[in-house]
């Protein structure tokens, strides 16, 4: 049986479309349809039920000393109310997941994709050893909304207590909501301005309907999966699961700026050390398609009739309107003369640089 989060009955009463996500019951989109929710974010505001993502918490004497050496980003350095990309690794290089890790007064908190969350658990207690830690998992207690768009600051603002203040890109600030003690964080996954809240699962759904009565009047819409996922492409962001996995390195991936080889040891060092000095064979890369062309998951891409790479992630852009990709592909092809086989035709790509469409978040 899937699970539901809980704001389960709101979609459903909303009308949505619901579909099975991470083993949740989840709206893949409302009664608009995903290009009107995707381009409401890119010009006001949406409203984002993640209360399906997976939240870990590590606290104790060896902490930071812990999460140093099972994830590949260096952590001993960050500061109360900052937050990092980072990711966990295989001793063989791969990657288990990726994750963002905000570091709290007397412990971190680990916020893990919603399909990895069981088995990001299970690893980082493998892992423990005899590191003096405590790892717990939130994930069934506590949930999260994601405000996004250029309105969001306006939107949230007159409801944080003190306000905002001058909160910048990857901070966080502890705050209240209906007297519970919650999380709001400029972070995001559309390349928006925008903010994600933690607090209570028993709290969601008062705040998600607090939120959509102060943005009613700026335009503030719920948003599904769907536009989540075109969001998110056109910025070029990874998703595991396509542009990472356990066969897929963070190098190869092109988020190896997460991966810090200047740290004593971590999981994954000497693999990825290795990978990096021999040099990597695949890459991912960005293409646009021509026509009404829409590159798909899982379609191959040639170089003179010949494999040389799969689409990761593709779609119609709202915003370009057109077809974009990302694809895993032999490093070292030429920029042009590659193709995408679709229902056994060759479609021109056209190699470009990430992002597709310029991100505005706030730094």
């Amino acid at each position: 049986m899937p699970r539901h989060t809980p704001l389960f009955n709101w979609h459903v009463a909303e009308g949505a479309a619901m579909t099975e996500f991470a083993g949740y019951e989840m709206p893949l989109h409302y009664k608009l349809g995903i290009i009107e929710e995707h381009r409401t974010v890119r010009n006001k505001a949406g409203l984002f039920d993640l209360c399906h993502m997976g939240q870990i918490r590590v606290r104790g004497r060896q902490a930071a000393e812990y999460l140093d050496y099972v994830l590949t980003q260096k952590i001993a350095d960050m500061q109360v109310g900052h937050v990092r990309y980072s990711l966990l690794s295989t001793f063989a290089g791969g990657t288990i997941d990726d994750l963002m890790v905000y570091c709290r007064k007397d412990e971190y908190l680990l916020v893990v994709n919603a399909a990895n969350k069981a088995e990001d658990f299970a690893w980082l207690n493998e892992q423990k050893g005899f590191y003096d830690v405590e790892i717990t998992d939130l994930s069934d207690a506590y949930g999260i909304i994601g405000l996004q768009g250029p309105l969001a600051e306006h939107i949230l603002a007159p409801l944080v207590e003190h306000g905002l203040g001058n909160l910048k890109y990857l901070r966080f600030l502890e705050t209240e909501f209906f007297e519970v003690p919650a999380i709001v964080s400029r972070t995001g996954y559309t390349g928006e301005d925008g903010f994600e809240i933690y607090l209570p699962l028993q709290a969601v759904p008062a705040l998600w309907a607090q939120l959509l009565r102060e943005g009613k009047s700026q335009g503030l819409i719920p948003v599904g999966l769907g536009a989540r996922d075109t969001l998110r492409l056109e910025m070029g962001y990874s998703l595991y699961g396509h542009e990472l996995s356990q066969t897929i390195n963070p190098l190869e991936a092109g988020v190896g700026f997460a991966v810090k080889f200047n740290k004593e040891a971590f999981i994954g060092k000497d693999a990825l050390e290795a990978i990096k000095n021999e040099g990597i064979k695949r890459e991912i890369v960005a293409f646009l398609t021509e026509g009404r062309v829409i590159p798909r998951s899982g379609y191959q891409v040639l170089c003179q009739n010949k494999p040389v790479g799969v689409v990761t992630s593709g779609t119609f852009s709202p915003t370009l309107e057109r077809g974009i990709a990302l694809a895993l592909i032999e490093k070292g092809l030429p920029a042009e003369g590659l193709t995408l086989e679709v229902r056994g035709q060759q479609k021109a790509l056209i190699r470009t640089n990430l992002p597709f469409v310029k991100g505005r978040v706030k730094k």
